[in-house]
């Protein structure tokens, strides 16, 4: 280790999805708020065709990816400690990282790849968290290879219900997602959630409810703790990705419910992030359905953390210092 032996951090960014350039602001506020007396923080970039290790502003050392090793300038091989992964979608959030540095025994901060994987198929998610009891919307998974006959269309719309939703069964920041009114346009909106280039699509009945968003992050002893709730009233028809990240939705932390509802909201959230065996920093997003029954949306296991991410905001209400949070999460998993 160089930096006067501190370990060294890869925080990673960007990614193959169309979330990249969120990711990219994501890593940003990480290594902005590490605390450089403990640790070394180094951007890594991710891309299909390349892996980089940003070293300052114009130079950059490439990722050998058999090793998630670099050169330096003198050609000596650099490691490091451990990953940060702020990599959204695609293969931050679907497993492929975290099975990745498994293999290589470098720790990262997300949960293991299994439970990453199991939360970014919503379906399996879904499919998982009814068993324990958890509400979550009835959801019929639509394989990239099926035949949609318009009697097959018909039986989905009975099955369930209109209006619905329809999205990519992997992927976030609501992209190719679509509400749906009436059975005729069930089929375009299956084909724009597979253009994002999905293996399958979901469709979900409608919850009707207040939408909500609340983040897990590790206690001072690594233990997970719940945030303040948020509530999202969003401009759009749902919290689609302009609501996400163009400001076109209202983000109420704390939000203004009953200290039942809260309890409530954050009881449901700890047991699904415990169901799912998600760690470190998660976000969970609620649906109040009936003004009482918590259903689970989405379980995002490499949340947003750019300035106008839900997080960021919970940990302000909450007191919490960012640098405070990434130094209980490097802690716990450098241990």
């Amino acid at each position: 280790m160089n930096h006067n032996g501190l370990p060294k951090i890869a925080v990673l960014a960007g990614g193959y999805s169309g979330e990249a350039a969120i990711s990219i602001k994501s890593a940003a506020t990480i290594v902005h708020n590490i605390d450089r007396s403990k640790y070394a923080p180094y951007t890594v970039r991710i891309d299909r065709d390349r892996w980089w290790v940003e070293l300052d502003e114009n130079t950059s050392a490439d990722i050998d990816r058999d090793s998630f090793t670099w050169k330096d300038s003198e050609g000596i091989q650099n490691t490091f400690d451990a990953a940060f992964i702020m990599v959204h979608g695609t293969p931050g959030e679907d497993g492929i990282l975290q099975k990745y540095f498994e293999t290589l025994k470098i720790p990262f901060s997300t949960g293991a790849s299994d439970s990453v994987r199991l939360t970014f198929n919503k379906f399996k998610a879904n499919k998982t968290l009814r068993a324990e009891g958890i509400l979550v919307a009835d959801s019929i998974e639509i394989k990239r290879e099926e035949v949609l006959s318009e009697s097959r269309l018909s039986d989905i719309a009975q099955i369930v219900n209109m209006p619905c939703f329809v999205k990519p069964n992997k992927g976030g920041s609501s992209l190719g997602v679509t509400r749906v009114e009436n059975t005729m346009h069930l089929r375009a909106a299956i084909e724009c959630a597979f253009d994002t280039q999905c293996p399958s699509v979901l469709i979900e009945s409608l919850l009707e409810g207040p939408e909500f968003s609340v983040g897990v992050i590790p206690d001072e002893n690594g233990a997970p703790i719940v945030l303040p709730v948020t509530e999202i009233k969003s401009e759009n028809a749902f919290f689609d990705y302009a609501a996400k990240y163009e400001g076109k939705s209202q983000e109420i932390t704390p939000a203004e419910i009953s200290s039942a509802s809260t309890a409530i909201i954050q009881e449901t959230v700890m047991k699904a992030t415990e169901i799912l065996r998600c760690k470190w920093m998660v976000r969970v997003d609620i649906i109040l359905v009936k003004g009482e029954n918590p259903a689970v949306i989405e379980i995002n296991s490499v949340p947003g953390f750019t300035d106008e991410s839900i997080l960021p905001q919970q940990l302000s209400c909450a007191g919490i210092e960012i640098p405070e949070v990434i130094s209980r999460i490097l802690k716990g998993i450098l241990a």
